[in-house]
């Protein structure tokens, strides 16, 4: 299981949704692109996540807002 970092790492390098980030979510973290994005939501509401890039973390939260 990743962690909250490495999810951010991960979404911070690769912001855009492409079927490249589906093959790299899939072989970087062992992960399927959904499950991949409900850990990603549920860690970008932790403190941790805005400690460790607060930047990635509200461009995820003002997404998750707008849906």
């Amino acid at each position: 299981m990743p962690t909250t970092a490495e999810l951010l790492d991960f979404e911070a390098a690769h912001p855009t949704w492409t079927g490249k980030k589906e093959e790299l979510c899939i072989s970087e973290l062992g992960l399927r692109p959904a499950r991949y994005y409900v850990l990603l939501h549920r860690a970008a509401q932790t403190r941790e996540a805005l400690e460790h890039d607060p930047i990635t973390t509200h461009r995820i939260l003002r997404r998750l807002a707008a849906a």
